[in-house]
């Protein structure tokens, strides 16, 4: 019977998994509630061919196969293989999900049991490297199943493309800026150099010496927990300032970096602080200065202004915000808002691809 139509004479919890695994390019056993093989895979054949995988096979023959070839994946069962076997055969009947990783001479592989309550059960077998994993989780999710692995897989790419068609980049790095996982959008911003760069063939780095100390810190801060965000401006040579939002990552000792590569032009950012806080243009354009990394001497002197001028704008702007419950109207919490909004702004017709 051919295999798909195999498939279809399983009870569907059981076809779905099996149908995923399959199409992720996993191994798929299914057994029935004697624990005899109703159906494997060519994934499966391909992956352990020391057995025939015929009906009068079963999880106990198979494994007795596999450790035979050498090819079982649990240290344990290798060293007292009876024992294993008995205790793995009662938990299997006992557990309705289990999700384990198994280290087996080609690599480690992600491992979900799945059984019915009439006895049917399936086995999913995912190698992280070869399905893609790896690409998107740092490390192996041993709690996570094998099905909620291929969905948030299928997730992420699409977050991604999302990401990128914005112009957004995005990486996730662990607290000395080591890239785990970046978009196309990121890891093109780097291969430009002007701004960040890569560093040592993975981390990241500011091209200005400054500037680079500042978002070394800023990265190690909110991925050690120290501080849940921060935001750093990177000065460029051809453009204006690039704003990056430092935010905890899900994992310990993770940061997510995201910046708006295509809206960090100075006037879109001032029209989104106008908008967000309510300020006058003057305000504004002051307000995106200092957010920019400028201080208010280097602002007023850029556009020939008293610095008397440019305090009065500020605290006017002060007034605004503790008119609106912003907790942080000093100078730095004000820099800290602006490049906050600028992080998430975008003009999209800057846009060159």
């Amino acid at each position: 019977m051919p295999f798909l139509e195999r498939i279809d004479d399983l009870p569907a919890p059981i076809a779905e998994i099996v149908r995923v695994t399959d199409a992720a390019g996993g191994a798929v056993l299914a057994f029935s509630s004697d624990d005899h093989i109703l159906l494997a895979n060519h994934a499966q054949r391909q992956l352990m061919p020391c057995c025939d995988y015929n009906d009068d096979d079963t999880y106990s023959s198979l494994f007795w196969r596999l450790l035979d070839k050498g090819m079982t994946g649990n240290p344990v069962a290798r060293e007292t293989p009876e024992k294993w076997l008995r205790r793995a055969i009662e938990v299997r009947e006992n557990s309705p999900n289990l999700d384990w990783v198994n280290d087996y001479k080609w690599g480690k592989m992600l491992v979900s049991h799945f059984r019915l309550d009439n006895g049917v059960s399936v086995q999913a077998r995912l190698d992280m490297k070869a399905s893609g994993l790896e690409h998107y989780f740092h490390g192996l999710e041993t709690c996570t199943g094998v099905t909620r692995m291929l969905r948030l897989r299928q997730e992420i790419r699409g977050l991604e493309w999302a990401l990128d068609s914005l112009g957004l980049a995005v990486a996730l790095v662990d607290r000395v800026g080591s890239i785990l996982h970046a978009n196309s959008s990121f890891l093109e911003m780097l291969d430009l150099g002007d701004g960040v760069v890569s560093m040592d063939g993975n981390g990241i780095g500011a091209t200005d010496a400054c500037d680079d100390l500042v978002l070394k810190h800023a990265v190690q801060s909110v991925a050690s927990g120290i501080v849940p965000a921060a935001y750093v401006p990177i000065r460029r040579v051809r453009q204006d300032p690039l704003i990056m939002a430092i935010s905890a990552g899900q994992s310990a000792g993770t940061a997510i970096i995201a910046t708006a590569r295509f809206g960090e032009d100075l006037s879109e950012v001032g029209a989104a602080v106008r908008q967000a806080l309510g300020a006058t243009p003057a305000e504004a354009e002051a307000l995106v200065g200092i957010g920019a990394g400028e201080s208010v001497t280097e602002f007023s002197d850029r556009r020939g202004l008293s610095t008397g001028t440019v305090y009065r704008r500020i605290d006017d702007t002060k007034k605004k915000l503790r008119k609106n419950s912003f907790a942080d109207p000093d100078l730095a919490g004000i820099a800290s808002l602006v490049t906050g909004i600028a992080a998430i702004t975008r003009a999209p017709n800057r846009r060159k691809h």
